[in-house]
């Protein structure tokens, strides 16, 4: 009687166990859950308003100052929006600091019919600002779970937030991530050196810096045999 006690007490036990796990499996394993950083933490492109702030002083541009707004041309002169200079109304100094700034965004190469210029705003101060699309992506810091928790072996929460962060810093421009750029045509006057010297069982191989060669005997076979 107490071999049977023992041995059902056993099997109550198993099936307890059992039933515990299946229930944590099944609770993990229901629906997808994204696990790569490009989706935990999408990069996501938003539109938002570039200011810089210049105080009222003398009507001039320091050093700091004048460096700031270069940036800023060198920042907006490949897009097409407005970039609008708001100064305080019947300010002298307001006047010459917003003719001051124009002249420094057309030297940088920003087109004058971009520059609009306004009156208004905080005064003791000329605010420039301009509107452009941002690479952006949530916050890091998801510490809520133990980064040591991986009985399902998938990664942590904030696993490659700072990767996904700084490709979205790092970008050129934005609308990259939207579409495609144009592909550039090809170079036709290397290609048909590359062909005319295959052609006559000339070696093919291309010189690098450092002593390495790339061949484009196999880009050339596929051409000529089009």
């Amino acid at each position: 009687m107490k071999r049977f006690t023992k041995t059902a007490g056993a099997a109550l036990a198993m099936v307890l166990l059992a039933g515990c796990t299946t229930d944590f499996y099944d609770s993990r394993m229901q629906g997808y859950a994204p696990e790569m950083p490009y989706q935990t933490y999408p990069i996501e492109v938003r539109k938002g308003t570039v200011n810089l702030r210049i105080p009222l002083v003398s009507g001039k541009l320091a050093l700091k100052e004048r460096t700031a707004v270069q940036r800023l041309a060198q920042d907006a002169v490949g897009l097409q929006t407005p970039i609008i200079i708001t100064r305080p109304a019947g300010s002298v100094k307001g006047e010459v600091l917003a003719a001051t700034i124009t002249r420094e965004l057309i030297s940088q190469g920003v087109d004058k019919a971009r520059i609009v210029h306004r009156t208004g705003g905080a005064a003791g101060e000329v605010q420039i600002s301009y509107q452009r699309k941002f690479a952006v992506t949530r916050a890091c810091g998801d510490w809520s779970k133990p980064v040591n928790e991986t009985a399902m072996n998938r990664p942590y929460a904030d696993f490659g937030c700072s990767q996904q962060h700084n490709i979205a810093a790092q970008v050129d421009n934005p609308e990259d991530f939207e579409r495609p750029r144009v592909m550039t045509p090809p170079d036709a006057d290397a290609r048909n050196r590359g062909i005319d010297k295959y052609r006559k069982g000339e070696d093919t191989t291309s010189q690098w810096p450092g002593g390495s060669k790339i061949r484009i005997d196999d880009g050339v076979k596929s051409i000529v045999s089009q």
